[in-house]
């Protein structure tokens, strides 16, 4: 594989200091002596014109001075020299560059041009950057040091990105300690080059970084994010602090940063999307780096909870029922033991009370038996230090028993106190026990390793097919509607365009006719049939309920025509300068088995397109009863977006009320997660009530607000989280005829991908993935189908036999971490090759590849492989030898 485009930034042979000097208190001084102090054995080449010499060593004027290559450049000079040198980095070939300097966006609008004219200078001269106005990056594995901390982190398996040199700081001070040791420490800054995205794609794949520690106070690049978390998240654990978490914490993380914050709902959804865990504070963050830098992992969330004083048991009972972590109950054979080793009053439950008097023994018993139990997934031990125990012996005995059983199970201690526990703590952190300071952060941390598990599962969850009697949605039609508008000068649609747009992605709405006098709207009420709904139109109105525009339950002509009155009078008294369009008569279809819900989009600053989904009508906005997800949506994650709220509870069978049409409610959110992904100019969309009983669900209200988006030159540019590409599902024909389609794969063709791969031939397997398969594996299978499509793509070929789409062939590049290649495979099923659906396959690989912006594809291919070798050599691809195995043939186009 490619070396990643980051990796001389991590793992420079050769560095320069530009701004290097003698004196140690400044940041150019403070790097150069913790590089040339601090164990780094590749060359260091101190820069600055002002000096002759550093430390016996030549100091250069100029980059361009240094006559060896230079892999990165950590530039310390003022703000407005940053711009020069890294033009000179771009004349002599350095293509990295840390910059510590202040005095850009963080600092005033003057600086905000200066940080843009930075990003143009670095795109220029082709200079990747972290900074501006950061504290530099630790790599503790290659004994780097390019900060202007004094201190150097220690070596160990936990990465952190933070844009706090502060946090950085702080928790470099804090690890040595607790025996908690780094891969790499890389403070961003201003993120104004390479932001957390970039840096998470290299520890994804970085052998040296078990678990990643992220500190956010904004993000620049929502779908870099996005991407690289869910990279990260498959791979290992990844534990995230978010700062501005209210509203006056927000303003101060703008201030701090310069960039605009997202709401913090809408940050949830996006962790969560990740598969990747929150911490809440900074002890908690703490408290989950020392969890989850283990290698220890869950079963389940069943903890024993072991304590020689009651109240701290409680103490972690009650957080334990908080958090959603189950207090295990301990099978008849661990009491059966427990009562025979403990004394007579001893709790005979969960969690285990040894009483004040435990000694070692006790404790070592307890918990060897707790770790054996089956209904256990983790074991707690809480110690307080009364007067006759020996912290120490029994932090020993907790020691000698867990790594004499050697479970799976992670054991957790918290060793309560401070000055009588100290040495205890410190032989249980090194001998990679996690010790917590109160019972609450322990669970916590425990709650951590749940959480991670539930992640994960729910990663390599696969919807189900999706049906063929699903309707495409007439996305263009909604086009050419929100066109029309825009050109109109209008940002708010009315409720019929609304509707009409709702409709167009296959939601049910209610019958709309709007109507300007008494009369016409008798002709309207009578048309659709009694009761009806009344309702204000006008476009300085959106919530019309709160001006009195709206009357419920019209029964008859006398009553149509006082509302059509009332209304007026209510709206006219409240708001004298709305312009009144009239009224709008819609059918009553509340019934007394229907549900009010509310299913709405906003669009997050940072994020894009947030769907919301929870309880409706009037009382919503009182009850905020409701949940948030990122598009786009597939059946599980509409399932799990209903079940999130209260209001899920009252879809199921309630007294005499049968059950709501789930299945209904889910087709909505994959409707608008549709819409919005389809639909840049929707700012937000509420749907307001959806009224849903045990038959269908249908749309009563609807409101859209359109803005014109600042979107990039691709399609979904608007979007955090790539959507299924539309744009490349094709139709073919083969030359013998045979109707075919060629699109991008999706979740749900888990089922269709397994059924392929398990009707090729052992020589087709052995030959795609030179290795022994008979099927692929739930890990496996989830790879291949729940793709991210901004870093990989993958064509299925099918065909339609007895009315069920089958797939027959399967073309796929992922992206290399260069950036600007991509490593392809391919495989046909046996009955259909040498048909020129390979050719066609990869014709079209390589033009998806192209939209992407890429410039060279490139594989690998058994050297026996000839069908494939010819199939290359027709397309224009180059063959030769692999110089690391005879039996490859690494073939390459570019394009």
């Amino acid at each position: 594989m490619k070396l990643h485009r980051l990796e001389k930034m991590f793992n420079p042979r050769t560095i320069a200091v530009v701004g290097a000097n003698r004196d140690a208190s400044t940041a150019g001084g403070c790097i150069y002596d913790n590089l040339t102090r601090g164990g780094f054995t590749g060359k260091v080449f101190p820069v600055n014109p002002k000096h002759r010499k550093i430390d016996e060593a030549q100091c250069y004027a100029s980059l361009a001075d240094i006559e060896a290559k230079v892999d990165l450049a950590v530039i310390a000079v003022p703000a407005r020299a940053v711009i020069g040198v890294i033009a000179d980095c771009g004349k002599c070939g350095i293509g990295n560059a840390i910059v510590l300097s202040s005095g850009f966006s963080e600092a005033s609008k003057d600086g905000r041009q200066l940080e843009t004219m930075l990003k143009d200078a670095a795109l220029r001269h082709g200079v990747q950057i972290i900074g501006p106005n950061c504290l530099g990056v630790q790599r503790p594995v290659s004994q780097i040091n390019a900060t202007f901390l004094q201190t150097a982190a220690p070596e160990g398996r936990l990465a952190l990105i933070s844009q706090s040199g502060a946090l950085c700081a702080a928790i470099v001070d804090w690890s040595k300690p607790h025996d908690l040791g780094f891969s790499s420490i890389v403070a961003l800054g201003n993120a104004a080059d390479v932001g957390f995205g970039d840096v998470l794609d290299y520890l994804a794949s970085d052998p040296k970084s078990d678990a990643i520690l992220l500190y956010v106070e904004s993000v620049n690049d929502a779908r870099g994010f996005m991407s690289g978390l869910r990279l990260a998240a498959r791979a290992k654990p990844v534990i995230v602090l978010k700062s501005g978490r209210r509203s006056t914490g927000r303003k101060a993380a703008s201030t701090h940063t310069g960039v605009l914050v997202g709401s913090d709902d809408v940050f949830d959804a996006a962790l969560e999307r990740a598969g990747v865990v929150r911490a809440r504070t900074f002890s908690q963050l703490f408290a989950a780096a020392e969890i989850l830098s283990s290698s220890k992992r869950v079963g389940g969330d069943r903890l024993a909870i072991i304590t020689n004083g009651g109240g701290a048991g409680v103490l972690a009972t009650d957080r334990a029922e908080e958090l959603g972590v189950s207090v295990s109950a301990l099978t008849q054979d661990t009491m059966a033991i427990l009562d025979k080793a403990l004394p007579p009053n001893w709790s005979r439950a969960n969690p285990v009370d040894l009483l004040g008097d435990a000694g070692p023994e006790r404790f070592k018993l307890a918990v060897g038996a707790c770790l054996a139990d089956e209904n256990t997934d983790g074991v707690l031990v809480l110690f307080t230090p009364y007067a006759v125990s020996d912290p120490n012996a029994v932090a020993s005995a907790i020691v000698d028993i867990a790594q004499k059983q050697s479970s799976p199970k992670p054991v957790l201690a918290c060793f309560m106190g401070e000055e009588r526990v100290l040495e205890a703590r410190r032989t249980l952190s090194r001998n990679r026990i996690s010790d917590f300071t109160s019972p609450e952060r322990a669970v916590e941390a425990f709650s951590y390793l749940v959480r991670y598990k539930r992640n994960q599962e729910l990663l390599l969850q696969t919807p189900g097919p999706i049906s063929h009697d699903e309707k495409e949605p007439d996305a263009e039609g909604a086009r050419m509607i929100i066109d029309s508008v825009l050109a109109q000068g209008r940002s708010i649609l009315s409720d019929i365009e609304s509707k009409a747009i709702l409709s167009a992605f296959g939601i049910a709405c209610t019958q709309t006719i709007e109507v300007e006098t008494a009369a016409e709207a008798l002709v309207a009420a009578e048309t659709l049939g009694f009761p009806v709904t009344m309702k204000i139109s006008s476009p300085q109105i959106l919530h019309k309920s709160d001006f009195g525009g709206v009357k419920v339950g019209l029964a008859n002509a006398v009553q149509v025509r006082s509302a059509f009155e009332t209304i007026k009078a209510n709206v006219l008294a409240r708001k004298p300068d709305a312009e009144i369009r009239g009224v709008t008569i819609e059918p009553m279809v509340s019934g007394s088995g229907s549900r009010e819900l509310i299913v709405g989009s906003k669009r997050d600053p940072v994020f894009g397109p947030a769907l919301s989904f929870g309880a409706g009508g009037t009382m919503a906005e009182i009850l905020r009863d409701n949940a948030v997800a990122l598009p786009p949506l597939n059946r599980i994650l509409a399932k799990r977006l209903i079940n999130r709220t209260s209001v899920a509870r009252l879809l199921d069978p309630f007294r005499d009320l049968p059950e709501a049409n789930k299945t209904r409610v889910e087709d909505v959110l994959l409707s608008v997660s549709d819409l919005v992904c389809e639909l840049p100019h929707v700012d937000e969309l509420d749907i307001n009530p959806l009224f849903a009983d045990q038959h269908d669900v249908i749309a009563a209200d609807a409101r859209i607000t359109l803005r014109r988006p600042q979107s990039g030159p691709r399609p979904y540019s608007h979007m955090a989280i790539h959507p299924y590409p539309k744009h490349l599902v094709k139709t073919r024909y083969l030359a013998d005829g045979t109707l075919l389609t060629v699109r991008p794969i999706r979740p749900e063709d888990a089922q269709r991908e397994q059924e392929f791969v398990r009707g090729l031939s052992p020589t087709a397997k052995h030959y795609r993935f030179m290795l022994s398969l008979k099927e692929l594996t739930p890990q496996m299978l989830s790879r291949f189908t729940q793709i991210d499509y901004s870093r990989e793509m993958a064509l299925v070929a099918s065909v339609e036999i007895d009315g069920a789409e089958r797939q027959i062939g399967v073309a796929r590049y992922v992206i290399n971490p260069d950036g600007e290649s991509c490593e392809f495979a391919i495989v046909i099923s046996d009955d259909w090759q040498n048909r020129g659906l390979g050719s066609m396959l990869m014709k079209d690989l390589m033009e998806a590849a192209r939209g992407h912006g890429l410039r060279m594809i490139e594989g690998e291919v058994l050297a026996d492989n000839q069908p494939m070798l010819s199939l290359m050599e027709s397309l224009g691809f180059s063959v030769r030898t692999s110089p690391e195995d005879l039996h490859l043939k690494l073939v390459q186009h570019r394009i």
